[in-house]
């Protein structure tokens, strides 16, 4: 993805835009999927099963709204039926959330500003993908460009590398997007599976001063994410 500002502020721009959705209000996930949503006293915890075998976990506070697949979908290509619907996602699982107080599935899509706004996604990768993905490619998950590249529009504040057990290796940073006014903060975390087939991101931001007020939650969200190879 990558980021542009319009009327409603800065929102991430899919490369296949019409495939990117968001998550359900509460605990309301993509029914077809292996997904749950439980609350917890401090949490919401949420978890996928992706086709490759790979779980997802994450928690989010409590007080946030969750937006489903189909939602974030619809919101982009308004009422859709079923076989629309699949056809669309075509497998890809994405959700947004967000604290913003009367947040839609709309609202919730891209970097927030007064309030943060986070994606996460699951989705599979083609064969001209695989050949090409590097860490780079990771990092440009989201922002459609690689921070550490750029030349300008990006203030790295901080990034790592990481492999996990059973393969699945990734990247983890924080960035500052100075090409937006007021800044904005961004965090991500992208790994691949082991066979490189799969790919799961997760990207939570709004302004810098904004992130600072919320960081405590931001950085939980970030923190919480775990990605585990199911044993066979």
């Amino acid at each position: 993805m990558a980021f542009r500002p319009d009327a409603s502020g800065t929102r991430f721009h899919a490369r296949r835009a019409s495939r990117r959705a968001a998550i359900a209000l509460g605990c309301a996930l993509l029914a077809t999927a292996l997904s749950s949503c439980q609350i917890g006293s401090s949490f919401q915890y949420v978890s996928h099963r992706a086709p490759d075998g790979v779980d997802l976990y994450f928690k989010v506070p409590p007080h946030w709204a969750i937006f489903n697949t189909d939602q974030v979908i619809e919101a982009q290509n308004g009422k859709l039926g079923p076989t629309q619907l699949r056809q669309i996602a075509a497998g890809e699982w994405i959700e947004t959330m967000s604290p913003r107080p009367g947040v839609t599935p709309k609202t919730s899509i891209g970097v927030g500003r007064r309030y943060p706004t986070a994606v996460v996604e699951s989705r599979q990768l083609g064969s001209s993908e695989r050949d090409s993905l590097n860490f780079a490619a990771m990092r440009s998950e989201l922002l459609g460009t690689d921070p550490l590249s750029a030349t300008s529009g990006f203030q790295v504040l901080s990034y790592s590398e990481f492999a996990l057990p059973g393969g699945i290796h990734g990247i983890k940073m924080i960035v500052n997007i100075t090409g937006a006014s007021p800044v904005l903060t961004f965090g991500q975390v992208t790994a691949v599976d082991a066979n490189t087939n799969w790919i799961f991101a997760m990207g939570v931001g709004c302004e810098a001063s904004c992130w600072g007020a919320n960081a405590s939650a931001v950085t939980q969200l970030l923190n919480s994410w775990t990605l585990k190879e199911q044993s066979p």
